[in-house]
């Protein structure tokens, strides 16, 4: 299933591709690609990594390689662009970017200068030409693209505050990042399994208080809520994909009744999965 780990793959050989989404939910996961996310509508809950925002008409946030992100639309609506990229277009195949970090990957559209205007402003034309050339694919798009692409990239470590990389100090930042992916892809190998708590706390070495707080900043829901978000995902797709009995995805899926299955399925899909049949 691989939620925790997102390995894009795209339509062509170009590692490139915006997606237009409304109300979209995705769990916890992290890409090596770069993820900006513009709002064109509404609002959505975004979290990366530790921070968590309420992203409004005309805010954007950019998930660097191996940020942790997630978007909540339970008690919102929204349009977003996401445009998605390999960082070898703009020549950091290692990640973005390298000797520096954001120092918050979140960007309100608060502008009070004619400066910070201008700023935003064209960052919102970069993002609807990148749109506009991947849609058309006129002759040269690719090469216009990472023309684009690097303006974008320029002006974003131009303005935007940036912390200098101490790999001291980071050091405890990126051990924490790898953790949670440990404990991503624990649960989405063993999601099958009656796997506790105390079982995930004990696959990140913590304690189960300090676990449960940091899972939560970091995923935006609780350990429970995300093990059932996994299992409810997956027993949907067997649900529309196979001839399955609903008990036996129920049961193949981690629950281990038919009952606790239906009321967890329901809270979260918002309807029964026999109306899915």
């Amino acid at each position: 299933m691989k939620a925790f780990h997102e390995n894009r793959t795209y339509h062509s050989t170009f590692p490139f591709t915006v997606i237009m989404s409304n109300d979209i939910d995705f769990l916890a996961h992290w890409h090596n690609d770069l993820e900006i996310v513009y709002v064109f509508e509404g609002s959505i809950r975004m979290g990366i990594n530790s921070e968590t925002r309420i992203l409004k008409a005309g805010d954007m946030a950019i998930c660097s390689s191996g940020d942790i992100h997630y978007y909540d639309s339970k008690d919102s609506s929204s349009k977003i662009m996401m445009v998605i990229f390999n960082p070898s277009l703009i020549g950091f195949p290692g990640g973005w970017p390298l000797n520096v970090r954001l120092t918050s990957p979140f960007m309100e559209k608060r502008a009070i200068r004619e400066e910070e205007v201008r700023f935003n402003n064209r960052l919102s034309q970069i993002l609807q030409e990148l749109m506009d050339e991947y849609n058309q694919k006129l002759e040269y798009h690719e090469q216009v693209i990472i023309g684009l692409l690097h303006e974008w990239s320029g002006l974003i470590l131009r303005h935007v505050p940036l912390d200098k990389i101490n790999p001291q100090k980071d050091k405890r930042r990126i051990t924490n990042m790898k953790i949670m992916q440990g404990v991503l892809e624990y649960l989405d190998v063993n999601y099958m399994h009656p796997i506790t708590l105390a079982d995930a706390a004990r696959q990140a070495n913590m304690s189960l208080f300090y676990f449960s707080r940091f899972f939560k900043s970091l995923s935006g829901m609780s350990y429970i809520a995300y093990l059932s978000n996994i299992r409810v995902n997956q027993a949907e797709q067997l649900l529309l994909t196979t001839d399955k009995s609903i008990l036996d995805i129920a049961l193949e899926c981690g629950f281990t009744n038919i009952r606790t299955f239906n009321r967890v399925f329901k809270q979260i899909k918002q309807r029964t999965p026999s109306e899915l049949r």
